[in-house]
């Protein structure tokens, strides 16, 4: 069973980090026969490392791009990149490249971009990155394809409890002020106001905006300069169970509780090493598989039904093949922009109500039945017009008809009822490379 279930190196298309030959000593190599767990290894120097292909990179957007097929583009790595035990890729290594094609967005997010007034044909940018420039000044060719990964921290949360209609408003606005502050102390502001304000315009320029992240995954390997191979550290396997810890990994494959069942097996692989406790050998190497099951699935359904997805962690695979059991635990994963997941203590995702679930309906609400009052003034039109966004605030402004305001107002709060208490409710997805922390503890 538990061959079947977790053989899942071809199955995923895992990829594991290769690390250099060595050259085996033969007293060395019978003392690992007789004690094959205790005795370290001791990696061959080298003064280059291959980060081989399908590893990805995570890039940031700078700068504001226009979105047209050609124009070149510029990132920084946000995050940096292992291999074995030591960075070959820091953070903030400048990488170049091009917008290589421009794809048509349909679908339900084109449907409701155009009731929410947006007539602008939707595009979605395809980039290729083809350069590094290394912190030393050397340029290095690359061929990496990159997909948007607008993307949220999610922290384990604390024991749920039932809120009241009140508490669950008060939440919200909560949350809408902590938006804000957010808005206000990104160092993109300016990025974030303009693409607000274009929201509200029927038609408008579609950009590549600063703060945009990407995983650039590699086609192809690349061979870099290593100049910690002088002072890489030995390679101790675990004998028996892994010392507790935190370990950083990120999924091989996508998951959803839309498609997934119980019973799925799972993969990931270790993004940074695992240390001992006094940092002096390696535990875990950078590209080691990890492996669970989902054993909790429930799409979502209709009348706002949530979905819940879980997928502890329960084995791991040493690189020459051997499996060994673990425990570990999702203390944060990344979440995309908008998904509001929460994790809870026992490693399950579940889709949390869409923001504005019940203060947006009562707002819509109340202004709606206020909107036939034939004494408005210009402030209250002009938030009970927000259907189409900027076009009906200004229509609402010159031509202050009750009528016209209450069509409106109805409209909004009609759309807000069957996008939150109607349509089916979110699914939990965690696409291909998502990025988690895992405890691990000796339960």
């Amino acid at each position: 069973m538990l061959a079947d279930t977790f053989s899942l190196s071809a199955q995923t298309g895992a990829v594991f980090v290769p690390r250099p030959q060595t050259v085996p000593d033969r007293n060395v190599s019978a003392s690992r026969a007789s004690s094959p767990t205790a005795t370290p290894v001791l990696p061959k120097v080298a003064s280059t490392a291959i980060l081989p292909a399908g590893v990805p990179l995570r890039v940031q957007i700078g700068h504001r791009y226009r979105i047209r097929k050609g124009d070149a583009i510029t990132g920084k790595l946000i995050d940096p990149v292992y291999l074995d035990d030591s960075i070959v890729l820091p953070a903030n290594t400048i990488v170049t490249g091009t917008i290589s094609n421009v794809e048509r967005i349909h679908g339900e997010t084109r449907t409701w971009a155009l009731l929410d007034g947006d007539l602008t044909p939707l595009k979605r940018p395809a980039l290729v990155f083809n350069m590094l420039r290394l912190p030393a000044g050397q340029y290095l060719p690359l061929t990496a394809n990159a997909t948007e990964r607008t993307a949220d921290v999610v922290n384990m949360s604390g024991p749920q409890h039932k809120e009241s209609l009140i508490g669950k408003v008060r939440i919200q606005i909560d949350a809408k002020k902590q938006s804000v502050e957010d808005v206000l102390h990104s160092p993109h502001k300016s990025d974030l106001a303009l693409k607000f304000l274009y929201g509200q315009l029927p038609y408008h320029p579609q950009n590549i905006w600063a703060g945009t992240q990407f995983d650039a995954v590699l086609g192809q390997p690349v061979v870099l300069p290593n100049p910690e191979a002088q002072k890489r550290l030995p390679v101790i396997p675990p004998q028996g169970h892994i010392p507790p810890g935190t370990l950083d990994a990120r999924l091989v494959t996508t998951i959803s509780s839309a498609t997934d069942k119980v019973g799925n097996p799972i993969a990931a692989v270790l993004t940074q090493p695992y240390f001992n406790t006094t940092k002096t050998a390696v535990i875990l190497p950078t590209g080691t598989q990890i492996m669970g099951l989902v054993t909790q699935a429930k799409p979502a359904g209709v009348f706002a039904r949530k979905g819940t997805l879980q997928f502890p962690f329960r084995q791991f695979e040493w690189p020459g093949g051997r499996l060994e059991n673990m425990h570990g635990q999702i203390t944060s994963v990344e979440g995309t922009s908008g998904q509001n997941v929460t994790v809870d203590s026992e490693g399950g995702a579940k889709a949390n109500s869409p923001q504005g679930k019940y203060l947006a309906p009562l707002l819509l609400g109340a202004l709606a039945s206020n909107s036939l009052d034939a004494d408005q003034n210009a402030v209250h039109v002009g938030v009970s017009s927000n259907g189409f966004g900027l076009v009906t605030r200004i229509i609402a402004f010159v031509v202050v008809a009750p009528t016209m305001t209450a069509t409106f107002a109805y409209y909004s709060l009609g759309k807000s009822i069957i996008r939150r208490w109607i349509m089916p409710g979110q699914n939990v997805v965690f696409a291909k490379n998502t990025r988690m922390k895992l405890s691990v503890s000796d339960r």
